[in-house]
């Protein structure tokens, strides 16, 4: 018996190639007008938002698609004083962009903002793995614009506090005159799309309001007793799982409710009584760690 566990055990270690498992490749386009303190931090991020949340050949038929093209997924960076790179990107601003030539990142680093200029890059590879893991059903035509943006923005800033001991969501969400708590709790709806979000003296609603819905969301699933890492969980990843199940062209509520045991409109009834004081309640805790999260 000894002798045939030892024959089984060295037939998976010399076919240890078919057990590997194919990794959604990255190209990184780094322009010379960025610090090299950033460069080295980028690397740095890139790495662990990798291994903490894997883009990989299992996690769907999409993905499986992406990596047989045999093309990597772009990421353009760039100080913001000058884009060497607009031939391959498009606008101003850091985001996922597409068109006919396929998708891409882009990183329009403001080198005045250090801290944001790091966790942006955590932001942005996080839409790309909501892509990934959703099956490309993340974009507002597909999934309600809040749970995109708004859990961009809380992870990080999780993050952001786990590595710089700094985040800007108490100050955003302190600051009335940037978004409404009114137009959030009264009108969620309105945040379903990018066009319709709330502005406010310049400013909209897509990133404070969506990542305030957020924190609410995870507060009313932590009163069913669950962890707040787990309830994170259900929002970061379980969420985008669940809503790649789903055929081509059904709404995103059933995956809400599929995942999260509750109806949007049940949800959004719950918001409707959250106060602007309530911020202190539904802030992450100063200990938790992605790793946590996404164990």
């Amino acid at each position: 018996m000894k002798k045939l566990l030892g024959i089984v055990v060295l037939g998976l270690l010399l076919s240890g190639n078919v057990f590997a498992v194919e990794k959604f490749k990255f190209k990184y386009h780094i322009a010379d007008n960025l610090a090299k303190e950033w460069v080295t931090e980028f690397n740095k991020i890139m790495n662990i938002v990798q291994e903490v949340m894997p883009i990989n050949e299992n996690t769907n038929s999409w993905v499986k698609r992406e990596l047989n093209r045999m093309e990597p997924f772009n990421i353009y960076a760039w100080n913001r004083s000058k884009n060497p790179f607009k031939k391959f990107t498009k606008g101003k601003g850091s985001g996922v962009r597409s068109d006919s030539r396929g998708r891409w990142m882009q990183l329009d680093i403001k080198s005045s903002e250090k801290n944001h200029s790091y966790s942006v890059v955590v932001h942005e590879y996080f839409h790309v793995y909501q892509i990934a893991l959703s099956e490309d059903k993340f974009f507002d035509r597909d999934t309600a614009k809040w749970l995109g943006e708004g859990g961009a923005k809380v992870l990080q800033e999780i993050y952001s506090n786990q590595y710089y001991g700094k985040d800007m969501l108490k100050k955003d969400i302190q600051k009335s005159e940037r978004w409404s708590i009114k137009k959030v709790t009264k009108e969620p709806h309105l945040y379903e799309k990018h066009y319709s979000s709330p502005t406010k003296k310049g400013f909209d609603g897509n990133y404070t309001g969506s990542a305030f819905m957020v924190l609410a969301l995870v507060n009313e699933l932590k009163k069913n007793k669950i962890s707040e890492e787990e309830a994170f969980e259900l929002v970061f990843r379980e969420f985008w799982v669940q809503r790649a199940k789903q055929p081509s062209g059904q709404l995103w509520q059933p995956a809400f409710k599929n995942t999260f045991g509750m109806s949007h409109d049940e949800f959004y009834e719950r918001l409707s009584k959250y106060k602007r004081k309530d911020l202190k309640k539904i802030l992450p805790s100063k200990t938790l760690k992605i790793q946590d999260i996404f164990s």
